[in-house]
């Protein structure tokens, strides 16, 4: 039986990231006809990629080795002909401090039995209610403490205080590399890290597989409503246009899921209140061009940002926390103004001017002639920068199940094998929030709808 052939299924994706992409381009691969709908004008999703002064740098999704495993990404990066940069660094220890004119690591040898610590963290985690209070109770030194809480804060997106102790694992492994930077610095050598990015910007994905799904992809098509009738999905855009497809794939940040009405019946109260009271990180992004010569550091920590030169060292990224205030379209110049006073201390000769800071274009590769931001937060396509777990939420979101040989979170398992969901809050990867695990959902997602097909199908 041909898939393409009479009574085949008609699959409808929403949502043009690296989620829906993927899905769409594997399903395609397979055999079936695949259409894809995306609110935005643009392919990407929350990757975003800005030119500056000859240069480019992310707005949104960076590196493709956070979290870890990156062999969704390289599989489908290399088979899309596309070229890997990879940029070695040293490691974040060897960041300038904004408190004291020193390296952090200077600051960072003052922990006590850090290999100790490490040990201690899991039960500090057990007895404490959130992330914040497991810093404050394994770190005494107030120095050490704030560092601890300014890079989760910028690694989370989100207040530590709404953050679930669980995440003390990503305190473990900034721990971990800490006590390994220190052990080679001893040593007279220096712990490195390897960024993965696309030569040309993270871009040229979401480009790439966009051209692939050429005539399939529907732009400025935001979803308003969507509900099961008669053996159906029905999908309503723009208030408008009315579709209907017998398997649908939502590729779409949680807190956008708020604004859809979903009809009765459609997806179960308890799993969809659970999806949309997901949290997602307020973080925001500043890029300026950046022209001195022989910089003293690839980083630095101030208390908002953190910042890096990016592969060239023609671009700064201000990466902002949420603290004091989320980072908006209307907090924005506040920001920056006062990263820049942190820069002018560190770089006199800086001559940037603060004023020239405008929002980004939601646009692909769009080049600037000053300082641009992006606020994710103030984004109504995604609300937010990515997931992470909420106090409280932990729990469920760990739970996991199997669903025609495939392993998929509890709590976004398909529905009556009509609705799926792809993302990186889906992903099975133990990191959420990640360029990896959008792309390893999507792979995921092909598979199994690939196989409820073929089931119900009766096609071997």
């Amino acid at each position: 039986m041909s898939l393409l052939g009479k009574g085949a299924p008609k699959i409808t994706v929403v949502g043009a990231g690296l989620a829906g992409l993927t899905a769409a381009y594997r399903l395609q691969e397979s055999g079936y006809e695949v259409h894809v709908f995306e609110a935005r004008h643009r392919p990407g999703g929350r990757v975003l990629t800005a030119q500056l002064g000859g240069s480019y740098e992310e707005l949104g999704g960076k590196n493709f080795s956070d979290g870890g495993t990156v062999e969704n990404s390289l599989k489908l990066i290399h088979e899309l002909g596309l070229e890997i940069l990879e940029d070695e660094r040293p490691y974040f220890m060897s960041s300038c401090y904004w408190k004291h004119d020193c390296s952090l690591s200077e600051i960072l040898r003052k922990l006590k039995s850090p290999e100790m610590l490490a040990n201690e963290l899991p039960e500090i985690a057990a007895h404490s209610r959130n992330l914040q209070e497991v810093i404050d109770t394994a770190f005494e030194d107030p120095d050490v403490r704030l560092i601890f809480t300014l890079v989760m804060r910028s690694y989370e997106g989100s207040d530590l205080k709404s953050l679930d102790p669980s995440n003390f694992d990503s305190i473990y492994g900034f721990l971990m590399n800490c006590i390994k930077a220190m052990k080679k610095a001893d040593k007279g050598q220096i712990l490195t890290v390897t960024w993965l990015t696309l030569k040309g910007g993270n871009a040229q994905l979401p480009l790439a597989l966009s051209e692939k799904l050429k005539n399939k992809i529907h732009y400025n098509h935001v979803l308003r409503a969507l509900r099961n009738e008669n053996d159906k999905i029905i999908l309503n855009f723009n208030h408008q246009k009315e579709i209907s497809a017998d398997l649908v794939l939502l590729a779409i940040p949680c807190p956008v899921l708020k604004d859809i009405d979903f009809g009765p019946k459609t997806i179960p109260h308890e799993q969809l209140s659970r999806i949309r009271s997901i949290q997602y990180g307020k973080n925001g992004k500043v890029l300026f061009p950046f022209s001195i010569e022989n910089p003293s550091y690839d980083f630095f920590l101030s208390p908002e940002a953190i910042g890096w030169l990016n592969h060239d060292h023609r671009i700064m990224t201000f990466y902002y926390g949420v603290q004091p205030d989320t980072f908006t379209a209307q907090t924005a110049q506040s920001h920056f103004h006062q990263g820049m006073h942190v820069m002018r201390a560190m770089y006199p000769s800086l001559t940037l001017e603060t004023t020239s800071l405008r929002e980004a274009r939601d646009q692909q590769l769009a080049s600037y002639d000053g300082a641009v931001f992006k606020s994710w937060i103030d984004d109504p396509f995604s609300k937010g920068s990515y997931s992470n777990r909420a106090v409280g939420t932990a729990g469920w979101l760990s739970e996991t199940e199997k669903c025609h040989g495939e392993k998929v979170r509890t709590a976004f398992r398909p529905v009556d094998d009509k609705i799926f969901f792809a993302g990186e809050h889906t992903t099975i990867l133990d990191a959420m929030g990640t360029l990896e695990g959008a792309i390893e959902s999507g792979e995921r997602m092909a598979r199994l709808m690939n196989k409820v097909v073929r089931e119900s199908s009766g096609i071997a």
